[in-house]
């Protein structure tokens, strides 16, 4: 990991920057970039936070969510780009192909990391990269205000699961402590998070369900969803978010995956499991990646085709962890 005094160097001798995140954010990426903008502006910097495909609906509760672009019209006004919760900088999207000029400091807690920053402050066994943004701040004693409490509280609450997931440690409820005692309110986070979603979500997930099914002997569930369903109720693929963790909750299962098709002979994948499998392994090996209880990749080809496929590398890579 980099030394935080070079990262406080870059700080002070860069004007202007642009914060990043994956493509399909998720509570960690938008809590995390907002958290650093809050932190950035706060020392009079310029900041741009970008994420190609934008803000969830669930998380536009977030102060700054309102500030997000998907577009940036030109990168040479800024000296230093600070990408959060990528595990490699292909995960931001196409303006990975304009970064040449800046300087990359890469925040990330994904075990699949390949360490792409001039800077790179990795720890995969931080629970979010928001805590390690959270350490990062208070090692260069940049104070911590409402609007960084409440979108790092975030990061931390969605990537644990609500301090559920094997990632929870001490320490994380150390911080989340911390955080409330700059007025975060749990509930709050909580409801919009987990208990404020439209009526169709309920319904597609509806019909998401009745395409379950289970392999390998019981322990792999599948999921599909079509743009057609997307469609029928007119809505975007971020609404889904969740869905796969239906399949997880069955007793038996260890692995959910969702097929989400993307086009015709494209589907991006989901994937969780409960513990026994690494699903990092199982996408890295389709050209993904995450962590060890969730994970993600894309595979071109048929329905058919490509859960063929995920079905070989799981007997490959998983039917030991599976009988252990």
């Amino acid at each position: 990991m980099s030394n935080i005094l070079e990262l406080k160097k870059t700080i002070e001798q860069s004007n202007a920057f642009i914060v990043a995140s994956h493509i399909d954010p998720e509570g960690d990426a938008i809590g995390s970039s907002l958290a650093m903008y809050f932190a950035l502006k706060n020392l009079g910097k310029k900041v741009c936070v970008y994420n190609e495909t934008g803000v969830p609906r669930i998380l536009k509760f977030l102060p700054g969510s309102d500030i997000i672009v998907k577009e940036i019209d030109s990168v040479n006004e800024y000296d230093c780009i600070i990408v959060v919760d990528c595990g490699d900088l292909g995960r931001v999207g196409s303006l990975k192909n304009r970064l040449e000029k800046l300087k990359i400091v890469n925040i990330d807690h994904h075990g699949t990391n390949d360490y792409f920053g001039n800077l790179n402050y990795v720890n995969k066994d931080a629970s979010a990269a928001g805590e390690i943004v959270y350490d990062i701040l208070n090692e260069l004693g940049i104070p911590i205000t409402y609007e960084i409490a409440i979108n790092l509280y975030t990061a931390i609450v969605v990537d644990t699961g609500s301090f559920r997931y094997a990632s929870t440690t001490p320490k994380c409820f150390q911080i989340a402590a911390e955080l409330l005692n700059k007025g975060v309110d749990p509930w709050l986070v909580s409801m919009n998070v987990y208990e404020n979603y439209p009526y169709v979500r309920m319904k597609l997930l509806g019909e998401v369900l009745l395409t379950l099914t289970l392999h390998l002997d019981g322990k792999v569930a599948f999921l599909f969803l079509t743009q057609d369903m997307l469609k029928r109720y007119s809505v975007t693929e971020d609404i889904t978010e969740g869905f796969v963790n239906f399949g997880r909750a069955i007793e038996g299962v260890e692995v959910s995956i969702i097929f989400k098709e993307t086009s015709n002979n494209s589907f991006k994948l989901s994937m969780r499991s409960k513990g026994k499998v690494d699903v990092s392994k199982i996408a890295k090996s389709l050209g993904g990646g995450g962590h060890k209880n969730a994970a993600g990749c894309k595979i071109n080809g048929s329905y058919e085709e490509v859960q063929k496929l995920v079905l070989e590398v799981l007997k490959e890579h998983a039917w030991y962890s599976f009988n252990k």
